[in-house]
């Protein structure tokens, strides 16, 4: 039987680079306003392995580095500890970012989604819309596991704002070749320097203004990054697209 969760939000997301001692500063000073995610282990917070899925041709990644105003991107994605995963669909429409994702038991994950087969698995036969349409971006542009993605999260959600979501995500890795979605890699190359951590504000309408105050005061700068751009370019352009 297969248990599964959809999940559809339409957001907005701004992200920033800070450094170790940013980072728990800015934690400290965000303690009124927001809880911990109950899933983190401790101040290290929880691993997160994520595989991305492209045609032979790069096709998303293309689409991000021309600036498509409308583009998705494919994932797999499992945390530590747990026997399910999921299976989520990026989808942007110009400044708003739609996720949807679908609950697997890894069995079926792994089965389905392991690349090396293109005939769809009957496992996955059970109209989960966001997983059926994941199969279908997999068929109608012959998509690969071509890129892993590994590092440990922080979280935040607001305690008055129930839409905000604000994460640290440090120790990001990434592994061009190792991209089993089983068998998370031991050992990638660093996205950005292991002594910086990312850090995402995803919202649904406006930032809070006591948020915007305290970016300010920390001297927070907006950058442009996705990770599995960066790690594509990293590995097979030269850094020289992002």
């Amino acid at each position: 039987m297969l248990t599964h969760i959809n999940r559809s939000d339409n957001r907005f997301e701004l992200k920033y680079m800070v450094s170790h001692e940013q980072m728990v500063d800015l934690v400290e000073d965000l303690r009124a306003y927001v809880r911990e995610d109950a899933n983190w282990e401790n101040d290290r917070g929880y691993p997160i392995h994520s595989v991305y899925w492209d045609s032979e041709d790069w096709t998303f990644f293309w689409e991000k580095i021309e600036g498509l105003k409308d583009r998705r991107k494919l994932r797999a994605r499992r945390y530590a500890g747990v026997d399910y995963g999921f299976i989520e669909i990026k989808h942007r429409t110009d400044r708003t970012l739609q996720k949807r994702r679908a609950r697997l038991p890894l069995d079926v994950l792994y089965a389905s989604f392991r690349g090396g087969s293109d005939d769809p698995d009957p496992a996955m036969e059970h109209g989960d819309e966001v997983v059926n349409e994941a199969l279908y971006l997999r068929y109608r542009y012959r998509l690969k596991p071509r890129m892993a993605i590994s590092y440990r999260r922080r979280a935040f959600y607001g305690v008055f704002e129930p839409d905000l979501r604000i994460t640290f995500d440090s120790r990001v890795q990434y592994h061009a070749v190792d991209t089993d979605i089983a068998r998370p890699f031991e050992t990638g190359s660093y996205l950005v320097d292991p002594r910086v951590s990312i850090l995402e504000i995803k919202f649904n309408d406006r930032v809070p203004a006591w948020l915007i105050r305290l970016a300010s005061s920390h001297g927070l700068r907006v950058i442009r990054l996705s990770k599995y751009c960066t790690a594509v370019d990293h590995a097979h352009f030269g850094n020289r697209l992002t």
